[in-house]
């Protein structure tokens, strides 16, 4: 199999001419529905079948029997299609297949719209995509025709997307990320998992989960790419949905019922913790009895501040007072080095303190604060080879 250069994506055009055939089983009968001529449709799966280096088809008696590869690519398609099938529900006009939006099927001019919503000015696109202004100007103009709304206004210093073109980004990120999976696909049909794999890690994970997953997949699969991503969980949790990230490695939240779904790998209970040589350490204490001290917390109003407030309450014990609310692990560990403070932390963000010995937890229960911990993906998300290995990886790390 020839290898793609992952910057030259499938055609979206192509692609949609593949699940027309695969669907009628004949050029013929898919030209028809297309409104095209079958030598049109049939020099759209040449091109498809050259730039992929995989046969999509086999001509069989009766029509076209779809290849094993086909079959790789066709359902990757049909997901690219069905994302951008939802974009006339958000704008508001009548319901139409994708087949019929052929605005939407030119990746370029995708990208384009998705860079422009981030970079907001025509040149700097321009210039990173490697096109003239007046083509980033020209594949807007094609994209507002074609949802018939006003996606960026203009001013003086560059552009600013309005908020219908905001509401439909994450669809049109999504389709393009799909788009990208699509050699993955393939290699690992082929017998290699390669790709990139895109994770969003949250604190507790950094320390030794995350990376010893890493160190695992790569082991395996040498020519995987692994990216991290260390954020707040609600700008993580609007880039997987969005399809910037593969998954999100942390303490999990409720489910929302609204497309995400939490995989819990194990239970973990917060731990106060203070330096080694505290003069608390190796003393029973009640919880009573740290109500006034100088506390360290996480940031408010997160599950972990939120589960802290709970368990002095059911106690009737005032909550903590923060001094400082941090939940970076550098800033934690240099305040707690030189003073008497006391921090409130997952054990996994600070089991190699621990284990070595300059921070030390102390001889307390804090009660009712058990958090699951685990994965975080998309609903039915087809995930591609270099990612379900992650997950796997990180399915087998020990708590």
């Amino acid at each position: 199999m020839a290898v793609l250069n992952m910057k030259d994506l499938p055609n979206l055009m192509h692609l949609r001419t593949l699940v027309r055939v695969a669907d009628h089983r004949t050029l013929t009968k898919a030209a028809r529905k297309m409104l095209r001529s079958p030598s049109v449709v049939h020099d759209g799966i040449g091109e498809l079948e050259a730039q992929l280096g995989v046969s999509m088809f086999e001509r069989v008696h009766g029509g076209w029997k779809i290849t094993a590869e086909g079959q790789c690519v066709l359902a990757r398609a049909r997901r690219i299609l069905a994302e951008l099938a939802v974009l006339p529900t958000l704008l508001g006009q009548p319901p139409v297949t994708v087949h019929e939006q052929l605005y939407l099927l030119n990746a370029r001019r995708l990208i384009a719209f998705i860079k422009l919503c981030r970079m907001r000015n025509m040149g700097k696109v321009a210039s990173e995509m490697a096109v003239t202004q007046p083509a980033i100007s020209s594949a807007i103009k094609a994209m507002e025709a074609g949802t018939d709304v006003k996606l960026f206004d203009r001013h003086g210093r560059g552009v600013q997307p309005t908020e219908i073109a905001l509401a439909i980004l994450p669809v049109i990120k999504k389709s393009i990320n799909e788009l990208h999976h699509i050699a993955q696909d393939l290699s690992a049909l082929a017998g290699e998992v390669k790709g990139k794999v895109r994770i969003g890690a949250l604190p507790l994970g950094r320390t030794r989960i995350i990376p010893q997953a890493i160190i695992q997949l790569l082991t395996a699969h040498p020519n995987v790419q692994i990216e991290t991503f260390e954020a707040n969980y609600e700008q993580l949790e609007a880039d997987l949905r969005n399809g910037d990230l593969d998954l999100v490695f942390g303490a999990l939240r409720l489910d929302d019922g609204r497309g995400l779904l939490n995989e819990t790998l194990f239970e973990e209970r917060l731990l106060i913790i203070a330096r080694a040589n505290h003069p608390l350490v190796g003393k029973k204490i009640p919880l009573q009895a740290l109500s006034a001290a100088q506390w360290i917390l996480p940031r408010a109003p997160s599950p972990a501040r939120t589960m802290i407030d709970r368990s002095f309450a059911q106690h009737s014990i005032p909550a903590p007072l923060a001094r400082v609310e941090s939940g970076d692990m550098a800033v934690i560990r240099g305040l707690l080095a030189t003073t008497d403070w006391l921090a409130i932390v997952s054990y996994h963000q600070f089991e190699m303190d621990l284990a070595n010995g300059e921070l030390t937890a102390l001889d307390v229960q804090l009660p009712e604060t058990n958090r699951q911990i685990g994965i975080i993906t998309r609903v039915e998300a087809l995930h591609p080879p270099a990612v379900a290995a992650m997950i796997e990886a990180l399915k087998q790390q020990k708590p």
